[in-house]
């Protein structure tokens, strides 16, 4: 953010001197047309603006790698830059730019053994000088050089601890292990690996007690390089830029460190080294003194351009406010149709050309005093009015009250605990626009989003017919929840009254994908990748987990596939159209087994049941361990420590495919004295509520039994 608004600045201040800097065209005569005269073009000033975009590599100089030789090209890590650039004159070029870049730095020395990683952000302005003074003017390549100022943040941190949260120890024999080589318990240390994850900020460390110190700063860059021209438009750059900090900072070690980590005292540097393609943006041109000549200021081509007639009326383009009339059409001395009588719809397509008022239809017919007051009615409402008349205008005037905030309208689908039958199912997922969401600590089936409330309670109306008990619900605020709203009997009755008189039959075909149908909730882990389920409940027990609504059954297939890849092996298309589930054959598709191709549910197991695991886990821990625990768990073996987003640690098994295993292995913690082991459920690689797990994978009586008794 801070780069940001510096870049802001910079840019205003830039556009601020730009009329005294930029360029100014030659002064030239252009021939105009007849009874327009010469026209002497006035000088105009140009921004000429270049962007550009660049790769190259960051090298670091500062305390950490300087015992290990590491300031070489080899060390450096790329980094990438942005830059907009504007020619101040023929020699001097005004350049802002902002720096994205990472340094990864290990030292490993008898002395030290450590490691950074710093993402380095910065922004800032550069004046460059192209030697133009000495160089010829026809040449092919620029040398330059510069300086500047800028300001960048570093984001230091190291790597400290493996992926189980164990600390890295550097023993003498060049391995790394988990205790100290001089620690008591060092004969029981074992192997650890480098996961180069840099999860420690060095400020945390607080080793030469700064506490957290800001990590921001100041640099002057210092930068050479040369310019080819490619093309008018196009510029490689290739340079170098040395940067001198205000700061000794960025590897966290300094002239008043420490020991082995003690610095030169020098402020940190950097250098970075690119390749940059310039692009030279369309130069606008600020605006002129306006004249009453509109050819003033035009150049050869858009004079040219300008003296076209391509409508053929008789009034070049350059005065044609109307262009594109159809030939023959009469026009006025702006290249306008004749329109006689005023009403907005010209004679050669208007069925009256003399109409007696200017209130007329889309053909030019003038409207009697009826029709107008429908027309009226009809901007006001947003439903077809001649149902309920006046029921809409008081709704209309409700929502035109513009102190009242906006709310919205949702349809709200109302579930029993018996569930819905299966034909009210089929009706609800042939909307196209039902979904899910949480309200408070309840999970609700919407349908729609209104901003007036007549959509909503005809939306209503047409379920209801459709045997689906609904509510209209709405709210002001996202935070909010939605509330429900009061009744509205009279707008009901005569919705239905229009409803029943003129049915539309809707030939739309739409698709979702089942992922399966189960007794009883399921986790919402399980469907942690899947992202846009819903969950309908059944009178016959089953709860349908399907997916959001597709327009083409190609978009259908590739959302089946995906989740088979996540292990949902058997889900299946299902297809609806005027409001009701049809067959895949109806649909168009080819089915091979037609005995399949049902619009009613069957209980299905449809997840790929090597994906069901069971572990134990021994403990969760935040902090110290306790050493008899950990005694415990390692007598046991294969204990596995998994580091956990919040900080804690779980203790766990290895997963299996068997729960009666996992029963065994549980009942052996419990004799040991491990407090609490509890069997637990993985879906891929998710924990999941034991229950679930036992609903997705076949176990035998004796197994469950076994898990409910514990």
């Amino acid at each position: 953010m801070r780069i940001l608004l510096t870049l802001t600045l910079l840019a205003a201040l830039l556009s601020s001197f730009q009329p005294s800097f930029a360029q100014v065209d030659s002064v030239e005569m252009k021939a105009t047309p007849a009874g327009y005269g010469a026209t002497k073009i006035a000088p105009a000033f140009k921004l000429k603006p270049r962007l550009g975009l660049g790769v190259g590599s960051l090298m670091f100089y500062g305390d950490l790698g300087r015992e290990n030789r590491a300031y070489h090209p080899g060390s450096a890590d790329m980094a990438y830059t942005l830059t907009l650039t504007n020619e101040v004159t023929s020699f001097l070029d005004v350049t802002l730019y902002t720096l994205f870049g990472t340094l990864n730095l290990n030292e490993h020395t008898p002395e030290r053994i450590m490691n950074l990683q710093s993402q380095i952000r910065s922004g800032g302005a550069l004046v460059t000088y192209n030697f133009d003074h000495f160089l010829p003017s026809d040449r092919g390549a620029d040398p330059f050089i510069g300086i500047g100022f800028e300001s960048f943040e570093f984001l230091s941190k190291t790597d400290l601890y493996d992926a189980n949260g164990f600390r890295y120890h550097y023993w003498s024999d060049g391995t790394i292990r988990n205790l100290s080589e001089s620690d008591p318990e060092a004969a029981s240390a074992i192997l650890l690996e480098r996961d180069y994850v840099y999860e420690t900020d060095l400020r945390e460390m607080n080793l030469d007690g700064r506490g957290a110190y800001p990590e921001r700063s100041f640099a002057v860059p210092i930068t050479a390089g040369v310019q080819f021209r490619v093309t008018d438009r196009f510029r490689a750059q290739l340079g170098a830029r040395y940067l001198f900090t205000f700061t000794d900072l960025v590897d966290n070690m300094t002239g008043e460190s420490a020991g082995p980590r003690q610095g030169n005292g020098r402020n940190d540097r950097f250098l970075y080294t690119h390749c940059t393609v310039n692009y030279d943006l369309n130069p606008l041109k600020l605006k002129r003194k306006r004249t009453d000549d509109p050819f003033d200021g035009l150049d050869d081509e858009e004079l040219m351009a300008a003296l076209e007639d391509t409508d053929g009326d008789g009034v070049v383009d350059l005065l044609d406010r109307c262009k594109g009339t159809p030939p023959g059409v009469a026009v006025d001395q702006h290249g306008c149709p004749i329109d006689s009588d005023g009403d907005g719809i010209p004679d050669y397509r208007d069925d009256e050309p003399h109409s007696p008022h200017h209130y007329v239809d889309g053909f030019g017919v003038a409207m009697d005093d009826e029709a107008i007051y429908e027309r009226f009615l009809m901007w006001q409402d947003s439903i077809p009015w001649k149902s309920a008349r006046q029921l809409n205008e008081d709704h209309a005037r409700i929502d035109s009250d513009m102190s009242r905030a906006k709310e919205v309208f949702r349809v709200r689908i109302n579930r029993n605990s018996e569930g819905m039958t299966q034909e009210a199912i089929n009706t609800l997922l042939a909307q196209h626009d039902v979904t899910s969401q949480i309200d408070g600590s309840q999970e609700m089936i919407l349908i729609g989003e209104y901003e007036q409330l007549p959509d909503a309670v005809k939306r209503k109306v047409e379920l209801s017919r459709n045997g689906i008990t609904a509510a209209v619900v709405s709210r002001q605020n996202e935070e909010d929840d939605y509330a429900e709203v009061a009744p509205q009997p009279e707008l009901e009755a005569a919705f239905m009254s229009e409803l029943n008189d003129a049915e539309t039959a809707d030939d739309h075909i739409h698709f979702r994908v089942q992922v399966g149908a189960f007794r009883g909730q399921l986790s919402a882990n399980i469907f942690a990748d899947v992202g846009d389920v819903l969950a309908v409940r059944g009178d016959d027990g089953l709860i349908r987990y399907v997916t959001s609504s597709f327009d083409d059954v190609n978009t259908a297939t590739r959302r089946k596939t995906d989740l088979f890849l996540k292990g949902f092996k058997d889900a299946f298309i299902t297809a609806y159209r005027g409001g009701v589930r049809i067959t895949l054959a109806e649909a168009g598709m080819q089915v091979r087994d037609q005995s399949k191709d049902l619009i009613v549910d069957r209980e299905t197991r449809v997840v790929d049941e090597s994906l069901v695991k069971f572990v134990v886990i021994f403990g969760d821990y935040t902090g110290d361990i306790p050493a008899d625990q950990i005694d415990r768990m390692l007598d046991l073996g294969g204990v596995q420590p998994k580091r956990q987003a919040g900080g804690n640690t779980l203790f766990m098994s290895e997963p299996m495919d068997d729960l009666d295993k996992a029963n065994d292995l549980r009942d052996k913690a419990e004799i040991k004295g491990i407090t609490a082991p509890k069997v637990s459920g993985l879906f891929n690689g998710k924990a999941i509520p034991i229950d679930d797990a036992i609903k997705l994978k076949k176990v035998g009586p004796r197994q469950v039994l076994q898990q409910s008794n514990n």
